[in-house]
């Protein structure tokens, strides 16, 4: 395994910053990310609701929304059917909720992780049988040719809501959701399948004129995060948006389930980050479905009485723990399994004895410790349930494909899917997999992407405050890398059950910070016998008994070299004319007089209640980004819609503009 460092090159020009108080260490960390113009940080340092897509990009938006308006009028009985993970039951249990408050005839069907994942025969059936007139999949379906044809055939129509990657042939569906497919028509493809769910929400609640005792989609946005944070999928553009607003409704949230759940994870009344929802809330959420059935879960959704929810968040924490038992023993078959050979390059086991739901979290963890694709399969009767984890250059879905004849069915994401498959061909596809593998001549390597280079004199309250300003973190936004080199280690210990995870204190020219290396127990003695090294390692707030302080977490480390890594990286300073040129291709002129004379027109429009219904011309960027001027210094809340928006103008005394970042940047003074 070829594990490689690699520093930042670019710098922005600093006098370019003159007017917005952003800091230079996070204005250059963004631009290496990509983020290449002024307008462009700004708008992902302040992301808006204002810059939610309209949902009617989607080509089939229109047609799904005039079917469900038929059903509520006919009183068909429409079938929900959902997955069984923490994605799944989100989206499920949201468009469940929106679709009861409308007044539809909705009903729920998840499947067991025995049934397995997608859309069954056997259910179609049972919905034939019962009169279902509309089946909609969320999280689902995207590959359910045969049983959209035989829902068919009973003369149901399907509507299928999904964001995995879809086969060469699509379902004949009535209408078709997922921004993955070529022709969806959106142009933010990396969506959650619960943020399908929310854009299909936002059309019915355009496509009914926004009933007023039927709230909003923002009154969904927390479940919305919830779904999008455990699906781990990509934390930049809508969905940094759909996350950001939704854990800042999560902390007041008013739905029962998620409130409970909060309080059995200790996390009531704190500010939620995304790390909560991953490491507490979403595997309670995913537990009874790796180990049976998801009801508990959706029940917890679903539930609207608080103290019968806490009943079932107690419950969702007892299936946890069993979760956990499970896959610390199939962990620990699947090493002793390793322990009898050199490790291959693609690590492919299986037994009779293993949990099929928990497998996949064990190829997790697998991949962490080995550093390389890993399948794992649990074998029942003749057929086995596998779970594929891949590598940064190892796409799982591709070499799936490559061996598909010996598989009975698969799918899922470039790092991570699930497959079935004979148990007679497992032999045959582990050495498919290794041949595959070793002629396609890839070099396992692990890149870790320095954004900044600091000494420990540097590290600061402030500087924590700013990076935390790119929060929420996530696939491609991960919390930003840090470098510091030549630290001398004052002192080091274990700790953690059976010292797992190592403490250090480090030094650097009078200055010291306390380091945590997670996982990296038995480099203790490895490490003692270091005098200095250098670490890279992401900042955060440490708070113990009511006192902050900061802490590294460290991701690696070597040992110092005479040479440093910041010293021969390339200093080179570019100009960016894409922040003076985007500006000018615009033609973005703001002033304070322009705002006044569009807060009188706003005033104008309001109802007695301050609010307004608006769809201003969003091609206008002097107007657009006045809307958000007004929306960062609380003048106007964005209620609802993508065009036209629901405003409140808020009642606030005379504010300085200068208070909005994006106004001192825009200004012309």
């Amino acid at each position: 395994m070829i594990i490689k460092w690699i520093l930042s090159q670019k710098y922005f020009n600093s006098k370019k910053l003159t007017k917005t108080d952003l800091s230079p260490c996070i204005v250059n960390i963004l631009f290496n990310r990509g983020y290449t113009s002024l307008i462009s940080i700004l708008d992902f340092l302040r992301p808006s609701l204002f810059d939610l897509y309209s949902p009617f990009l989607f080509k089939d938006m229109k047609k799904i929304v005039n079917r469900l308006e038929n059903a509520l009028k006919n009183g068909d009985k429409i079938l929900l059917y959902g997955d069984y993970d923490a994605d799944g039951i989100s989206g499920t249990s949201l468009l469940y909720k929106v679709l009861k408050r409308f007044g539809f005839n909705v009903f729920v069907y998840i499947p067991t992780r025995d049934e397995g994942y997608g859309l069954h025969e056997e259910v179609v059936n049972k919905a034939a049988d019962n009169g279902i007139k509309l089946i909609v999949t969320i999280d689902c379906g995207i590959t359910a040719i045969e049983e959209v044809l035989l829902a068919s055939s009973y003369q149901m129509d399907t509507i299928i809501t999904d964001h995995h990657e879809p086969l060469s042939e699509l379902p004949n569906a009535l209408g078709i959701l997922n921004p993955k497919i070529k022709d969806s028509g959106y142009p933010f493809r990396d969506l959650a399948g619960v943020g399908v769910v929310f854009k299909l929400i936002q059309a019915l609640y355009k496509h009914f004129n926004y009933p007023r005792d039927l709230g909003t989609e923002l009154d969904y946005l927390d479940i919305v995060a919830l779904g999008t944070i455990a699906d781990i999928v990509p934390l930049v553009g809508e969905n940094r948006i759909l996350v950001k607003y939704g854990l800042q409704l999560m902390s007041e949230t008013k739905h029962a389930g998620i409130r409970a759940l909060l309080r059995e994870c200790g996390l009531e009344g704190k500010d939620i980050k995304c790390g909560h929802i991953s490491y507490y809330v979403a595997p309670r959420i995913n537990a009874p479905g790796r180990m049976d059935t998801a009801h508990l879960a959706l029940n917890l959704f679903l539930e609207e009485d608080y103290e019968q929810a806490l009943q079932l968040a107690k419950q969702l924490s007892n299936e946890n723990r069993q979760r956990q038992m499970a896959e610390a023993e199939i962990l620990k078959d699947a090493e002793n399994m390793l322990s009898t050979a050199p490790v291959p390059e693609v690590i492919v086991l299986s037994s009779p004895n293993w949990n099929h739901g928990v497998i996949g979290i064990v190829a997790s963890r697998l991949v962490e410790r080995y550093q390389r694709p890993v399948f794992l399969i649990a074998e029942e009767k003749d057929l086995g349930k596998g779970s594929a984890r891949g590598v940064s250059n190892y796409n799982v879905i591709e070499e799936l494909t490559k061996h598909s004849t010996l598989l009975t069915k698969y799918g899922g994401h470039k790092q991570a899917a699930g497959f079935t498959i004979p148990i007679k061909n497992i032999k045959l596809f582990r050495e498919g997999l290794i041949k595959s593998f070793r002629e396609s001549g890839v070099l396992f390597q692990k890149n870790y992407l320095i954004d900044s280079v600091v000494s420990l004199d540097q590290l600061s309250f402030e500087l924590q405050s700013e990076l935390d300003q790119m929060a929420p973190f996530g696939l491609c936004n991960p919390a930003p890398i840090l470098l510091t080199e030549g630290l001398l280690i004052k002192n080091i210990f274990t700790m953690g059950k059976d010292n797992e995870h190592l403490k250090l204190i480090l030094e650097e020219n009078n200055y010291a910070i306390e380091a945590v290396a997670f996982k990296k127990g038995e480099e203790f003695e490895k490490l003692k016998q270091i005098k200095k090294i250098d670490i890279l390692y992401t900042l955060e707030f440490n708070v113990f008994h009511g006192n902050q302080k900061l802490q590294a977490n460290i991701i690696d480390y070597r040992e110092s070299n005479s040479y440093s890594l910041s010293e021969i990286a390339c200093t080179e300073e570019y100009q960016l004319d894409g922040f003076s040129g985007e500006l000018c291709l615009k033609k973005i002129f703001i002033n304070r007089d322009i705002l006044v004379e569009l807060y009188k027109l706003l005033k104008k429009r309001i109802n007695k209640d301050n609010i307004l219904i608006w769809e201003p011309d969003l091609n206008n960027y002097n107007l657009l980004h006045m809307i958000k001027i007004f929306e960062e210094l609380g003048i106007i809340t964005w209620l609802a819609g993508t065009g036209p928006f629901i405003l409140r103008l808020n009642a606030i005394k005379k504010t300085d503009l200068d208070r909005s970042l994006r106004f001192r940047v825009l200004s012309k003074k």
